[in-house]
């Protein structure tokens, strides 16, 4: 691994501080269009509505795992970089970084991360509201799990942080 500078891991806590950040009103979006399902709503825009919000949450935890990933290790394949990079962060690299999730924290962001990409590409299909609620239910949780992680993340890169500055003064 490169010699990093402490400025460079305050600017990855940074980095993660900020999408965490970005996570939060989307989570406020996703509840209320959930609740507008809830309540009744059962025009397709709600749903829609509700899919474009788990949507850009993943955009978010996406562009986490990527700083993660970029900022430590680098070298992601091309044809599959999504699912790589997800993989990656169940990943604890001995001396280099910790995982970011567990295995089964993995397995819903991949649902959704698998969601997402149908998502994107629903153009002339109808929209499937039951499997979307399914995942919805997934949601509160998944986001649990990202906060946690970026908590983690941020307390490591602290403690990372310190012991650069420590052998950058001797």
């Amino acid at each position: 691994m490169e010699m990093r500078r402490v400025e460079d891991i305050l600017r990855l806590k940074s980095e993660l501080e900020l999408d965490a950040s970005l996570v939060e009103p989307l989570v406020v979006s996703n509840r209320r269009a959930e609740e507008r399902i809830a309540h009744g709503s059962s025009d397709e825009l709600d749903y829609a509505a509700l899919g474009y919000t788990i949507h850009n949450i993943y955009g978010c935890v996406e562009n986490t795992c990527y700083r993660i990933s970029k900022f430590f290790e680098n070298g992601l394949s091309r044809d599959s970089w999504q699912k790589d990079l997800l993989s990656r962060m169940i990943l604890d690299i001995q001396g280099v970084r910790p995982r970011f999730f567990s295995h089964e924290e993995y397995l819903v962001w991949d649902e959704i991360r698998a969601f997402r990409h149908v998502f994107r590409n629903l153009y002339n299909r109808p929209f499937d509201s039951e499997r979307l609620m399914l995942l919805q239910k997934k949601v509160p949780g998944a986001v649990g799990s990202y906060t946690r992680g970026v908590k983690r993340y941020l307390d490591f890169l602290d403690v990372l942080a310190s012991e650069l500055e420590s052998y950058e003064r001797t």
